[in-house]
């Protein structure tokens, strides 16, 4: 009985510790504490779209192909959001976009933190915006450089708290660092109050 006990206490920390175990990257060096709202876990569905073609109308081409649930990595539950990449060319100034739409109201929301995998064998440049009152006005966190591996990224949403309350979409923000054919996975999105 005793072996049992413990070959179960060794099965739960073999599995649960490398969820914890991701270095912590971005505007602090912890999880700050407070409390926790989740955006998304992707348990449920997919509901984020990559910005292709018909986001030129705002500017350059975007190097974003493809949005959607898989279950190769994810740092809680089954799944995560995989987004895809084209390669541009070195010097480029292109990004990718993958957002979501809805109204939410995240007033007092501090910062967003989220779990990232990055599989590829260069680092991959980051953001978050958040598009904003009737305006859609355009709030962009700090740029965060994602190495290769497993991380959890947080940003500073304090910069346009009062901004929040009022929040049509939200996008992923890709900027291209070296040229890239890839993809990189998200999850387990939430703000902290």
């Amino acid at each position: 009985m005793k072996r049992l006990t413990l070959l179960s206490v060794f099965i739960f920390f073999a599995i649960t510790l490398p969820i914890f175990a991701y270095d912590v990257i971005g505007d602090e060096e912890t999880v700050p504490q407070g409390t926790s709202v989740y955006l998304d876990n992707f348990e449920k569905g997919n509901y984020w779209v990559w910005a292709s073609f018909d986001w030129e109308q705002w500017g350059p081409p975007k190097l974003s192909t493809s949005a959607r649930v898989s279950t190769q990595w994810a740092s809680e539950g089954r799944n995560s959001l995989e987004c895809k990449v084209r390669k541009s060319f070195s010097g480029s100034d292109l990004s990718g976009m993958f957002y979501m739409d809805h109204r939410w109201d995240f007033s007092g929301a501090k910062y967003i933190v989220f779990d990232v995998y990055n599989p590829e064998d260069v680092s991959i440049g980051f953001s978050m915006s958040f598009q904003t009152s009737d305006n859609w006005d355009w709030n962009e966190t700090s740029y965060v450089s994602i190495e290769p591996g497993k991380h959890t990224i947080v940003l500073s949403t304090k910069q346009f708290t009062n901004a929040l309350s009022l929040v049509y979409r939200i996008n992923i923000c890709y900027h291209e660092s070296t040229p890239l054919e890839g993809h990189f996975f998200v999850d387990n999105m939430r703000f902290i109050k």
